[in-house]
């Protein structure tokens, strides 16, 4: 039941990414799942059912990855940093999801129609940003972090960030970015916070920050 479910999770994320909501054919989604049509039905009640399922999903998702991200670091700072790694491995592997946390719907412009799901999702990922942004404070309260920064204006930059680099992934002309390149663009914008946000204390002899820039492992289960 749970291997069914989400197989029709998988494929319907696939199919909303390819032709958007409007275009997308609960007969597609059953055969790309290889299930029947009758066992959408069954399982999420009918497409607006379905692309719910997908929203909540996508957020419980992000939360694992952004769990492995403060697994992965040793300090705060490591975690903070992390973070980027995390929303990339989230990206490269459930591109479809990400279109619910940037925007507040499957496609810029089309609202979650359920005022109770769309309430439950920004809350959902408001403690997600809540416990980031915890992590940057616990990172200035260390001596790691410059403490004249904000810990949410921080907080909110980076989510901001990272959501702008993914999205240029969306893009259909020659400003579209493919994998390759946003996991480059990334890595190139860790590199440039970590110099930004690192206090001189917490430098070497070099003025080079002392903290790593970690790589996340995907969350087992995801």
């Amino acid at each position: 039941m749970a291997r069914t479910r989400a197989a029709i999770l998988d494929a319907a994320e696939a199919a909303f990414r390819e032709g958007g909501y409007r275009a997308t054919r609960m007969e597609d989604v059953a055969e790309a799942a290889d299930v029947a049509v009758g066992s959408i039905y069954n399982h999420f009640g009918d497409k607006d059912g379905l692309y719910h399922a997908l929203a909540e999903r996508a957020v419980e998702l992000f939360a694992r990855y952004m769990e492995a991200a403060y697994a992965a670091g040793e300090t705060p700072l490591e975690q903070v940093l992390a973070g980027g790694d995390a929303y990339l491995r989230f990206h490269l592997e459930h591109p479809g999801a990400f279109r619910f946390l940037a925007f507040d719907g499957v496609e810029t412009g089309l609202p979650l129609a359920d005022a109770a799901l769309a309430a439950r999702v920004t809350t959902a990922m408001e403690e997600i940003l809540d416990t980031f942004e915890a992590t940057i404070q616990a990172a200035i309260d260390a001596g790691e972090v410059r403490a004249t920064l904000d810990a949410r204006q921080t907080c909110r930059f980076l989510w901001g960030a990272w959501n702008g680099v993914v999205a240029l992934g969306l893009r259909g002309d020659r400003l579209g970015l493919t994998d390759a390149t946003i996991e480059a663009t990334i890595m190139t914008g860790r590199h440039l916070v970590l110099e930004g946000l690192v206090d001189p204390a917490a430098r070497d002899a070099h003025g080079n920050a002392r903290a790593r820039l970690v790589r996340v492992t995907s969350p087992a289960d995801a």
